[in-house]
């Protein structure tokens, strides 16, 4: 495991919708930069940037059609070497997104794999024998090219993916094993990847899609060993290297080398009972009065899990791809999930905005984003036109949300959600308890949630009832000033405490 990836707490940024620094009303890595004061100020020590690899945006980016350069609405090499060289002698480590399961129709490389005529690159990705052929169940794409063949997708159209081989052959006149030495060829493409962007600075990767590679791989074995053989390659020179992984089944990431598995908001998991379960999806959320017995059960079996695997699981507040928490919980519930966040064993992830309680809007779709353009809306940093995120006198990019809410009114308010999460990152980072692995549920009553990370104590009343504390000796933190009188627990309260 990597040496800081223990400490880390993370800060995501849409590079869209961050900060425009030349008011063209799209952000910008020079507006990354300018803000590395803030996000160090509120106490996080690692950023994660969305892609802003040249691409045709049929997918927010994650459709690349070079991997080894810029595109020039983010900005060029010097602004990406000085977002470096700030955020380093700031203290922050940047990862970006590393994309190896797909690339765009417009990659040069694909381009070249599409001809019809053999060539170096034409098993680069994966193709068919015939046009006219779509088997099935596979996501197969017929007659945009010469070549007699159709190819296959990751999921939209515009993502031909890459060929990493198949485990399960089921149609050998064109499937290849992931062991077949003309798929080794992707392998080191994607190796070379990583190195560039380490030579360029970054300190590692978060990996979309990062089960994708090899497939009709059910168990991921062959996934697992193709991730083996990159990781061990790329680690030996890079040896911090941190790597967090889109997998969301720690068992399998954790176990050929990731040293983070994101535990995504899959309507099977703690994080989505946590906060954004609802009535037409799985019951009540937990703070919102829901039943916590699935989220204990899928939370201690995924500690478990990543404990068992030598590494983190990876929590989030919200991303790109996910509704944002403040849409499903009020103010109040909000900052108890932050609690939660924060004292939780693992990585913290907080999307931009989230730290304000920005919320989904309904838009229509932009950049492939369909119901998720509705949470990729430009940050709102004060009261002034297009709240601070760009001085454009014409349409932003996408469109600014209507919401009060911005960052230099939290900052003034001592109870506003960002002061709250900025107190919780100062206690995780003066108490060592939430770095170590240590965690034991508790049980008070059905009605709260509480547990133990060594000394420490975190117990969150979601009752409609007053609860007795008989052991509180040190408070570290209240959610509310008043929230425990003479050792009582109020309702919708919670306390860190030894």
């Amino acid at each position: 495991m990597s040496k800081w990836i223990k400490e880390a707490i993370f800060y995501e940024i849409y590079p869209t919708s961050f900060k425009d620094s030349n008011n063209d009303g799209i952000g910008d890595l020079n507006g990354i930069t300018s803000k590395l004061d803030f996000i160090k100020d509120l106490g996080f020590n690692a950023i994660w940037i969305n892609p802003f690899y040249k691409s045709p945006f049929k997918d927010g980016g994650y459709d690349v059609s070079d991997f080894f350069d810029i595109d020039p609405r983010f900005g060029t090499f010097e602004d990406f070497s000085n977002l470096i060289s700030k955020a380093h002698n700031l203290g922050i480590h940047v990862i970006i997104d590393l994309i190896p399961g797909h690339a765009s129709e417009h990659n040069p490389i694909f381009q070249k794999s599409a001809l019809p005529e053999r060539n170096p690159y034409s098993d680069m990705f994966i193709w068919n024998n015939s046009v006219w052929d779509l088997e099935q169940p596979y996501r197969l794409i017929s007659g945009r090219y010469d070549r007699n063949a159709c190819y296959m997708v990751n999921f939209f159209s515009t993502q031909p993916a890459f060929n990493f081989g198949f485990n399960r052959i089921t149609h050998p006149k064109w499937q290849m094993s992931y062991k077949d030495e003309r798929t080794l060829k992707t392998r080191e493409y994607i190796k070379n990847i990583m190195i560039f962007w380490l030579n360029k600075g970054v300190d590692g990767f978060r990996v979309d899609m990062a089960d994708s590679l090899v497939k009709n791989d059910d168990e991921k074995i062959a996934t697992q060993e193709v991730w083996r053989d990159i990781i061990t390659s790329v680690r030996d020179e890079y040896p911090d290297m941190v790597l967090v992984s889109e997998w969301c089944n720690p068992d399998q990431a954790l176990n050929c080398g990731f040293d983070c598995d994101f535990v995504l908001d899959h309507h099977d998991n703690f994080c989505h009972y946590l906060g954004r379960a609802t009535p037409q999806t799985t019951g009540l959320s937990v703070l919102n009065g829901g039943d916590q017995t699935r989220f204990k059960q899928d939370l201690v079996s995924r500690i478990e899990s990543a404990k068992r695997n030598n590494g983190l699981l990876g929590l989030i507040s919200g991303n790109h791809d996910c509704p944002r928490i403040a849409t499903y919980l009020n103010e109040e519930n909000t900052k108890l999930f932050y609690l939660i966040l924060f004292t939780l064993p693992g990585v913290p992830f907080v999307y931009y905005g989230d730290e304000i309680g920005m919320k989904h809007r309904d838009l229509p779709s932009k950049d492939g984003g369909y119901q998720r353009t509705g949470d990729r809306t430009p940050m709102q940093w004060d009261n002034s036109i297009n709240r601070g995120f760009s001085s454009y006198k014409g349409e932003l990019y996408l469109p600014q949300g209507d919401e009060k809410t911005n960052v230099s009114d939290s900052l003034k308010n001592p109870s506003s959600i960002l002061n709250t999460i900025k107190k919780l990152i100062k206690i995780r980072k003066e108490n060592s308890e939430f770095i170590g692995s240590e965690f034991q549920l508790i049980d008070i009553n059905s009605k709260v949630l509480a547990y133990s990370r060594g000394d420490l104590k975190i117990v969150i009343n979601l009752s409609n009832d007053d609860i007795k504390l008989n052991d509180v000796n040190q408070i570290l933190y209240l959610s509310k000033e008043d929230s425990l009188i003479d050792n009582i627990l109020l309702k919708s309260s919670g306390i860190i405490y030894k």
